[in-house]
């Protein structure tokens, strides 16, 4: 073997040997995670003495410095006020015996106040380009004061707050109450022409009993570009949730056609992907949204003892079927005629829909879609497929 190989293998050992060694050195260690505090949770809300008031919500684990599985949690809630995000977290590092670091961040809450005074849009940004910050992360849109919100959200039935998050979101899964919205796509449907953007709605619960978790997240924050200009309650998102195509299984209760109860109880899902179209008639949006909707009886109000009034007789089925189309149109275009008239706030994408009638990118900004939501005409078609509670979906 030649002289100049052995050389050559010497230096890429060497080299390779230098890499580790710098790699394990000092820039690490300033990144070690004992020298580090995990935000869970931001809080952006009005400043009283300056522009912005910042929330924050750390994790510490009890009885070790470094935590393990078994170890509990305590949550740290701390607030300043400044003028920006990144402003805020120099501050905190200035008197937190660690650096803060949001690679851990679940979820952002924003108080109504700032998002419908200040808009959002300069603080979403600052986020997305903070290379620590998950563009996965929540945003909630909270009644309250943020700082009020994190300090109602200290879970007692789990030891993660972190864990907390994630459970209770999740919940738009079976309930249909909410959307979980993550930074990205708010980000995504705020500068977007087709469309604007919702958040979760978070308030503080009433709760019966003396809890700290008591938090509600449930309906939907509606914004007119990056400001807030209104709410959907949890029935109106649960229409929203079915025009969108996000709906995975939610309860309602629809009026007994058979006149045995008050109501009937029905657990839906859609039975496939709404077909949406989009027609402009002299410049009127004229939108059509079919759904087709499958359905389980849960329950009534009280057990028939008619015959007469059986829930599982074909003919009874399609009696409620028809009821239950009926219901869902009346009420879903209520729920589109809100987002158009009161909101002028197109958060179910129709635009892109409408886009094909413009020739040019020029033509399409000119028209103004999210201007001209409000103008539009709804037609709303439902066809659901009811089966009884002996039959599985």
């Amino acid at each position: 073997m030649s002289i100049a190989s052995n050389v050559k293998k010497i230096s890429i050992i060497l080299l390779a040997v230098f890499v580790i060694l710098f790699a394990l050195s000092a820039p690490y260690s300033t990144h070690n995670i004992d020298k580090l505090a995990y935000v869970i949770a931001l809080g952006l809300d009005v400043g009283q003495n300056d522009k912005l008031r910042l929330t924050i919500q750390l994790s510490k684990p009890e009885g070790s410095s470094g935590g393990s599985s078994g170890s509990s949690y305590t949550n740290i809630i701390d607030t300043v006020e400044c003028s920006s995000i990144d402003s805020g977290i120099s501050l905190f590092n200035s008197y937190i015996s660690r650096r803060l670091n949001l690679s851990h961040c679940k979820v952002i809450v924003i108080s109504a106040n700032l998002a419908a005074t200040q808009g959002v849009s300069d603080y979403i940004y600052t986020l997305l380009n903070n290379v620590e910050m998950s563009p996965h992360a929540s945003i909630i849109v909270s009644k309250t004061p943020a700082d009020e919100f994190l300090n109602s959200s200290q879970p007692e039935l789990e030891d993660l707050a972190s864990r907390y998050y994630e459970v209770s979101l999740a919940s738009n899964k079976y309930t249909g109450y909410t959307s979980n919205v993550s930074l990205i796509r708010f980000f995504s449907d705020c500068v977007d022409t087709f469309t604007n953007p919702v958040a979760i709605l978070g308030s503080i619960g009433d709760m019966p009993i003396k809890s700290n978790d008591n938090i509600e997240n449930m309906g939907l924050a509606i914004f007119k570009n990056d400001k807030l200009v209104g709410e959907l309650s949890a029935q109106e998102t649960i229409w929203h949730m079915i025009v969108s195509n996000q709906l995975k299984s939610c309860t309602i209760s629809i009026p007994d056609p058979l006149g045995d109860t008050e109501s009937i109880d029905l657990n839906l899902k859609l039975d496939c992907v709404p077909k949406k179209s989009v027609n402009l008639i002299n410049g009127t949006p004229h939108i059509s949204c079919k759904i087709k909707i499958k359905a389980q009886i849960l329950s009534a109000t009280q057990q028939s003892t008619s015959n007469e009034t059986n829930y599982y007789k074909k003919e009874n089925l399609r009696l409620i079927e028809t009821t239950c189309n009926e219901y869902l149109e009346k009420n879903i275009k209520d729920y589109l005629y809100k987002t158009a008239k009161t909101y002028n706030s197109d958060i179910d994408g129709f635009g892109k829909y409408a886009v094909k009638y413009f020739s040019t990118t020029q033509a399409w900004e000119e028209y103004n879609w999210l201007d001209n939501y409000h103008n539009s005409i709804f037609n709303v078609e439902v066809d659901s497929t009811i089966k009884s509670g002996y039959s599985f979906l």
